[in-house]
């Protein structure tokens, strides 16, 4: 008799639960779309190509809404106007090859729906890549996992108050998913991936001591054709990526960031980002 009470009363606390559950239908006010616009320039002979797009609903994100009847145009310093053309999907281009000149700033102006959209940046001088090399770091090592590493060494421009992007790319895949942003400016140039300090002509003389290269945090494999990409970018862009990559490592717990949209450099009420970087980059085949 007690085991049947028991069991009555295991299915009326169940029920109770049951009887109480209630669906509750949220009402979530939906805004008039926003512009988002994303676009760089470099020192690369390309196209000049702008991404226009609207934000969107955050219980419908089913599709992305495009921009096609925008005004385009990116004027430089000097005066000079490229007007882009509308290639498709929100995409807009310039019809010639371009690239960006170390010294001039560059205005983007999006004209749509009776608002005006701008942003100017400016391409800054760097010091190219001296070289990049590959090395084994044995498991003796204390800090880093034993495997391949590769590292660069290149001068930093003086005065301090520069800002760099590093891009890894093995075997003709970004590796940005798998190490993130990897950003810095030059308050700490000795000891950041610049490597300012290692001997060009034997950088390894001293890992039997623990001294070596600060390499990329990547680990590789014999073989990998390996590229690095050094970015000099503004201190805004610097401070857009941070934030971006913060918001990206929101984990759900009582401990995240409040959620934020990164501060865009443009003007008019949009999202997004108009960057102008200068880029060097070599590459190699990682060996013994």
């Amino acid at each position: 008799m007690k085991k049947h009470v028991n069991i009555f009363l295991a299915l009326a606390v169940v029920l109770s639960f049951t009887a109480c559950e209630k669906v509750v239908q949220l009402n979530v006010k939906n805004d008039e779309p926003i512009v988002i616009i994303n676009s760089q320039l470099t020192n690369n002979l390309e196209k000049w190509q702008v991404d226009l797009t609207l934000t969107q609903p955050y219980f419908d994100q089913s599709d992305i809404t495009t921009i096609e009847d925008a005004e385009v145009t990116i004027t430089d310093s000097d005066g000079v106007t490229d007007t882009l053309f509308h290639s498709g999907d929100g995409f807009y281009q310039t019809r010639a090859l371009k690239k960006c000149e170390v010294g001039k700033s560059y205005t983007l102006s999006v004209k749509y729906n009776g608002e005006e959209y701008t942003a100017t940046e400016a391409c800054y001088y760097q010091d190219t890549i001296d070289f990049i090399k590959s090395y084994y770091l044995p498991e003796r090592n204390g800090f880093i996992p034993e495997g391949y590493y590769v590292f660069q060494k290149s001068k930093e421009h003086e005065p301090d108050g520069d800002f760099y992007r590093w891009r890894i790319i093995k075997n003709d895949v970004d590796m940005v998913d798998t190490v993130g942003y990897l950003l810095d400016d030059d308050e700490f140039r000795s000891t950041g991936f610049f490597n300012i300090n290692i001997d060009s002509a034997n950088p390894l003389k001293d890992i039997d001591r623990g001294v070596y290269p600060r390499p990329f945090p990547l680990n590789f494999d014999l073989g990998d054709n390996v590229r690095i990409e050094q970015f000099r970018i503004s201190e805004a862009y610097y401070n857009f990526l941070n934030g971006f990559a913060t918001q990206q490592q929101r984990a759900g717990t009582p401990f995240d960031p409040p959620p934020s949209n990164p501060r865009s450099n443009i003007q008019g009420g949009a999202y997004g980002f108009f960057s102008v970087v200068n880029i060097s980059g070599k590459e190699i085949v990682v060996t013994e």
